[in-house]
């Protein structure tokens, strides 16, 4: 075990009041007494949650992959993350470097986070869905990656660009790979004695994620030590167990890892010490049979995987009555289908909301909030959120008034890698501008209503897409959809609507019908008046629709 690794304490006051947070926010009325008021966090590394958990759990089971039937005790898993650590320092990466992650979920994508923060250097995640054009386009731009850490099959896309980006050493997981270092051989090789360097958390960088590039190229965002830590200790003081409440630490893991919201939940599960039984993609029956297996109380989602699921066949036949915390993110889950696994499974689906520039999270609903209905619950705690006009930014909307959400917190980014220009917009008196449109009912729960840029403007309406969609998700044709605002000489935008049947649906549902129904069934303003079916909707990492591809579609 890492002598070098510090035991930290985390301080939760029930008292408060919060120095992130004004006074008098109604959501403050809705926290029962074990949810605490403000935190005091520690200043520490990110692999210090790690180290935390191999202290408190060493043989505890951290990580089962499922496809390759490996397990890891936390013990292990920051032992390889020491091993790691030590040959990354002996090829020379250190504090202010980058080292990218190329890789698909696994265990060694785990490994190799801490394994780099141990150095001092910050993390540059990818998602291996990328092509050589975005990856060169993230190397370059940050300019300071030397090391590369891929998947094997996926190390033709990093030998393309290697030759005219900052790349020095690759490092591949898998299969040997010509040319390149194994990391499975350095693991063998080193021992697992990390550098002693120096980490401020503060302000030091530890991950450098960049966006998903749905409304330009990629940006590199920000996150220190601090930033992300804090952001798992607001995670889980926001929504603890109930006191007296008896524990079962497991969770089925599928969401990407290279992404934010993947990335925020593996490490809350690290600091939780839960067992983490890690899948790599998505498969409907296999999830739900780990899930029955298993009896986990935790799932985590994208809509994308809720609609996978509900329509899946075999759906009413697993038994996934032990789920409790059961959250979708990333997107809007449309009420029908909420609807249909409260029926089916018995438990609520919450909404979190958060971006990338948030730590990711900045909202949640969690367990002892019953009655949220479409909303995505409150803000973490030491978190504060403004409803603000989105054009005169200095007014504060009333209750049930729809504006831009800006929100302040420990979490919130330091800004937009070399880009000042954008970061001093987005970021103004420490309050982060989303773009996300949406509003906060009298009792201080939030409602989303869709990015700023989506918004439809159709004969003077304001048309908010994720409305009609989820209009459309009543259809009992409709297996998914994306609505755009088009251009129209005339009018200026028209709304049409990009939409996916179900198979049993192919070739018996026509525009027509489905115009017919929606101008029953919405105001007069909403109804699409395009609608183009297709095969599957464009999406990023995380599973939101893209809504620029659909736009761009001829």
């Amino acid at each position: 075990m890492d002598p070098r690794g510090p035991l930290f304490t985390v301080g939760y006051d029930h008292e408060g009041p919060s120095p992130w947070v004004r006074p008098g926010r109604p959501w403050e009325l809705l926290r029962p007494g074990y949810v605490p008021r403000t935190i005091c966090y520690p200043e520490i590394p990110l692999h210090a949650i790690g180290w935390e958990a191999a202290r408190e759990r060493p043989h505890g089971l951290a990580v089962y992959f499922v496809q390759e039937n490996r397990k890891y005790t936390y013990l292990e898993l920051m032992h390889h993350a020491a091993r790691i650590a030590a040959a990354l320092s002996d090829l020379g990466v250190g504090p202010g470097d980058g080292v990218a992650l190329y890789m698909t979920n696994s265990p060694e994508f785990l490994f190799t986070v801490y394994g780099v923060s141990m150095t001092g250097a910050f993390i540059v995640p990818i998602n291996p869905m990328s092509k050589a054009a975005d990856i060169e386009h993230i190397i370059r731009d940050c300019g300071r990656v030397k090391v590369v850490v891929c998947t094997s099959f996926l190390y033709l896309n990093i030998e393309k660009v290697q030759a005219t980006t900052t790349i020095e050493r690759v490092i591949v997981e898998g299969a040997e790979v010509a040319g390149t270092l194994n990391l499975d051989d350095l693991m063998a090789r080193y021992p697992a004695r990390p550098p002693r360097v120096q980490i401020d958390p503060r302000q030091d960088l530890c991950v450098l994620l960049y966006t998903g590039g749905t409304t330009g190229a990629p940006k590199g965002v920000m996150l220190t030590h601090y930033n992300i830590t804090t952001n798992v200790f607001q995670m889980a003081g926001t929504d603890p167990y109930p006191p007296g409440r008896e524990i079962n630490d497991s969770c089925v893991t599928v969401l990407p890892m290279c992404h934010a919201f993947g990335f925020s939940q593996v490490q809350l599960y690290i600091a939780q010490k839960a067992l983490m039984i890690l899948y790599n993609g998505f498969d409907p029956p296999e999830v739900m049979r780990l899930i029955e297996a298993y009896h986990t109380e935790n799932f985590v989602g994208i809509p994308l995987m809720f609609q996978l699921l509900v329509n899946d066949p075999g759906f009413e036949d697993y038994d996934l009555t032990s789920l409790i915390r059961v959250i979708s993110g990333a997107a809007s889950l449309p009420r029908d289908l909420a609807r249909k696994w409260k029926e089916t499974v018995g438990s609520n689906v919450g909404q979190g909301y958060g971006m990338s520039e948030a730590g990711p999270t900045s909202h949640m609903t969690p367990i002892w909030l019953d009655d949220f209905k479409d909303s995505i619950g409150v803000p973490v705690v030491d978190t504060d959120v403004r409803i603000v006009d989105p054009e005169e930014r200095n007014r504060e909307m009333s209750p049930g008034e729809i504006g831009e959400f800006a929100v302040r917190g420990p979490q919130i980014m330091q800004g937009y890698w070399n880009r000042p220009d954008l970061t001093a917009k987005t970021v103004v008196d420490g309050w982060l501008m989303t773009g996300d449109l949406g509003r906060m009912d009298e009792r201080g729960l939030f409602y989303i209503a869709g990015r700023s840029t989506d918004m439809i403007k159709y004969k003077g309406y304001k048309v908010l897409p994720d409305d009609v969609e989820d209009a459309l998700h009543r259809h009992p044709a409709v297996l998914e959809c994306g609505v755009v605002g088009v251009p129209d000489p005339e009018i200026g935008e028209t709304i049409k609507a990009f939409v996916v049947l179900k198979a049993e649906y192919h070739g018996g549902v026509t525009e027509a019908d489905l115009q017919a129904w929606a101008r029953e069934e919405m105001a007069g303003y909403k109804w699409p008046r395009i609608i183009e079916f297709i095969d599957r909707l464009p999406r990023t990492a995380v599973g939101k629709v893209f809504r620029r591809e659909l736009r761009d579609r001829k």
